[in-house]
């Protein structure tokens, strides 16, 4: 076969003739335009200047903004206000910013000095003059500084190490029980930290950044390359390994050759392995072009025959340029994982917030976090010039300013004194997990929401919004029937005002309780261990044992993951069906989701027995339904069955729930085919659905 590939190929070495003819035919210009073209392109250049970063502009138009807002108040044109470069003007819009909006620290305004000195580059083509320069830094460090007690502190940057992600992970795996969108996100999430652990990347090159919001520009399926290859370590084993390219580094946005990272499978700690949980999300994407693979076990059967030293594990055409990593979007039928848009930076930062406010961290865990930890670990064992290549830094002292941990990472004391150095107790010392306490508040008490409702501040709004309620129920009979009037945009404004504060009250009264709790909890605990008291009720520690999970599959990865392996002496086996198993329960988890809490307590009402809300076959489901129930959900094989079968207390519940949840995700130019799993029937519009439903269903 190859020696017929071979005759069938034979390439030909162009002619320089044909190489001439292929080239591409310019118009030969004269000396003068030459000199016209030149002097055309540099108007051009001083005009748009040197060319930023996306997020870089997006700062610069952001205090182009406040600029011209304040040029406005001051009644003067923006432009010409900001090319006469005068020091006065400067100063001036730097004492309105201070006064006006709630700047507390100096880096703030002194970052918008930087971003201001780029916006007039911008505009007038030329650098700030080198004098007004220097006398406005001085003046915002000196009296600016004074006058307005900016704070110069810094925030304290934590930097978790692997046993802070090994007790997080084990957080998530085997004890949270909150909910999430979809349960996809509860597989990603995890990997999402292992991918910036393992590659110490920023989470915008793997997910969309949130100064590029709607970009969709993520880690796609085109940038991994999975393969299966001989174990060079035991050569009748094969294992997986992945190249990860990363397009999106940050400065690096498809410029340069990208970084690739090599990743590879682990048997001690699945929750450890990024190629079984990537795996897990491939399956169920049916990525995979190469017919047959439609499970783990199809994948770990692969071997790799001679004269191959690999093979590569190619991905359908169509999923190339779909993102790993994808958020949660409504449809008609519930909530489900979008076929093509990324996952958003704040949607996993505020995951992660959560995870570790839950599971007793004291400070906030950021993605940075995790950053930070390996580019510590990484400066123990590389050259700087490989640290820099690893963390994606122009210059070696970025990681000394911003990335060093703030704890001294070796025995000083022992090291004066001659001893053998006592690494172990400074690395415990410097954890993230150093004062975790998984009993800290996750939420705040009943008692203190009803104080919320009490300041004076929120009741006062609230009074004054119930009095509009009655005078726009004088004037236009009810509040809908005055939209598009003064009253109403009042109205509708002073209830966003209300929210908001309500936001603040809980965030404040949360933060005060936890930064409290981690106050006192130290002298309470010394108290009772010294004096002999008891442990108060609050302050006892839940019993692992009865997490409860809503899905089997979550909570057989419980009991699976975080159970101490050694691949060398424990039966291969027993790790091969446990590795299967967690797969397995992993792909299923992309399919599932757990939808609203109260409509668990449904189940034990239904008189259905089962131990798991599992996926129940549609001939559990009548046709004739209760008269408050939603066929949307009924007919969602996501949901529960708890969920499913949930019945609204009243017909007005169940109204509102399908004209928020399920009618404005309809298509109107298609058939509506009826969400009852028994049912087959195709309706013809919103009210065909709806006299179909009372009549058949009896909903």
């Amino acid at each position: 076969m190859f020696s017929q590939w071979t005759c069938l190929w034979k390439p030909s070495k162009p002619t320089k003739e044909s190489r001439r003819a292929r080239k591409k035919k310019v118009e030969e210009l004269t000396p003068d335009e030459y000199r016209a073209r030149d002097t055309v392109r540099l108007a051009r250049f001083q005009v748009t200047g040197k060319k930023y970063a996306d997020a870089t502009i997006i700062a610069i138009n952001r205090v182009q903004r406040f600029w011209d807002r304040h040029c406005s108040f001051m009644g003067v044109d923006a432009r010409s206000h900001l090319s006469a470069c005068v020091d006065e003007n400067f100063r001036v819009y730097a004492d309105w910013r201070l006064k006006n909006f709630n700047i507390t620290k100096q880096s703030t305004i002194w970052v918008e000095w930087k971003f201001l000195r780029l916006l007039f580059k911008r505009e007038t083509g030329r650098k700030v003059d080198e004098l007004v320069g220097e006398l406005i830094s001085e003046f915002i460090l000196g009296p600016l500084t004074d006058e307005y007690d900016l704070d110069l502190s810094i925030d304290y940057k934590p930097v978790v190490s692997v046993e802070d992600l090994v007790a997080i992970l084990h957080y998530h795996w085997c004890l949270d029980t909150a909910s999430v969108t979809h349960e996809r996100y509860t597989v990603q999430n995890p990997l999402l930290m292992l991918f910036i652990a393992y590659t110490s990347t920023r989470p915008g090159a793997l997910i969309e950044s949130g100064c590029l919001r709607g970009s969709n520009d993520a880690l796609c399926y085109k940038d991994i390359v999975l393969r299966v290859i001989p174990n060079p370590d035991q050569p009748d084993r094969h294992v997986l390994v992945m190249e990860v390219s990363l397009m999106f580094m940050k400065g690096k946005r498809n410029k340069s050759q990208p970084t690739t990272y090599i990743f590879h499978e682990r048997d001690d700690n699945l929750a450890l392995c990024p190629v079984s949980h990537f795996l897990a999300l491939a399956l169920a994407d049916d990525a995979f072009d190469a017919r047959g693979i439609n499970s783990v076990e199809d994948v770990l059967r692969i071997r790799v025959m001679a004269p191959r030293n690999s093979l590569h594990l190619k991905w359908k055409p169509h999923m190339l340029n779909i993102p790993v990593f994808r958020r949660a979007v409504h449809t008609a039928e519930g909530i489900r994982i979008s076929p093509d848009k990324a996952l958003p930076y704040d949607t996993f930062n505020q995951y992660l917030q959560r995870l570790g406010r839950n599971a007793g961290f004291e400070h906030k865990l950021t993605p940075y976090c995790i950053r930070r930890g390996t580019a510590n670990a990484v400066d123990t064992i590389a050259t700087t010039s490989e640290r820099n290549q690893v963390m994606g830094h122009s210059r070696a002292d970025i990681f000394e300013r911003y990335y060093i941990s703030v704890k001294v990472k070796r025995d000083v004391q022992s090291a004066y004194l001659g001893c053998p150095a006592r690494e172990s107790i400074i690395q415990a010392v410097g954890r993230f997990s150093l004062t975790r306490d998984p009993r800290a508040p996750k939420e705040l008490s009943n008692e203190q929401k009803e104080a919320i409702e009490r300041d004076p501040q929120l009741v006062k709004l609230c009074d004054r919004q119930r009095s509009l309620r009655k005078l726009i129920e004088r004037k236009h009979g009810s509040v809908p029937k005055s939209k598009g009037t003064a009253l109403h945009r009042e109205y509708t404004e002073l209830g966003d005002t209300i929210r908001a504060e309500k936001q603040t009250l809980h965030r404040e009264a949360f933060e005060d309780m936890r930064q409290e709790f981690f106050a006192t909890i130290d002298t309470v605990e010394i108290e009772r261990q010294l004096l002999g008291l008891s442990i108060s009720e609050e302050l006892k520690m839940d019993d692992e044992d009865k997490v409860q999970f809503v899905f089997e599959e979550r909570a057989r990865l419980a009991r699976n993951l975080f159970r101490s392996s050694d691949c060398r002496t424990e039966d291969q086996h027993e790790l091969y069906i446990r590795r299967v198993q967690t797969s397995q329960d992993w792909v299923s988890l992309c399919s599932l989701r757990e939808g609203p809490r109260k409509r668990r307590v449904s189940s034990a009402e239904s008189g259905v027995d089962i131990t798991f809300d599992g996926i129940i076959d549609a001939d559990t489901f009548p046709i004739s339904c209760p008269g408050t129930q939603c066929l949307f959900c009924l007919g969602d094989s996501q949901l529960p069955h708890s969920a499913r079968i949930y019945s609204f207390s009243r017909p007005d519940h169940l109204r509102r729930h399908v004209q928020n949840c399920h009618l404005p995700y309809l298509d109107p130019d298609t058939l509506l085919w009826c969400p009852h799993p028994s049912c087959p029937d195709a309706l013809d519009g919103v009210e065909e659905f709806q006299g179909h439903a009372l009549i058949v269903h009896n909903v």
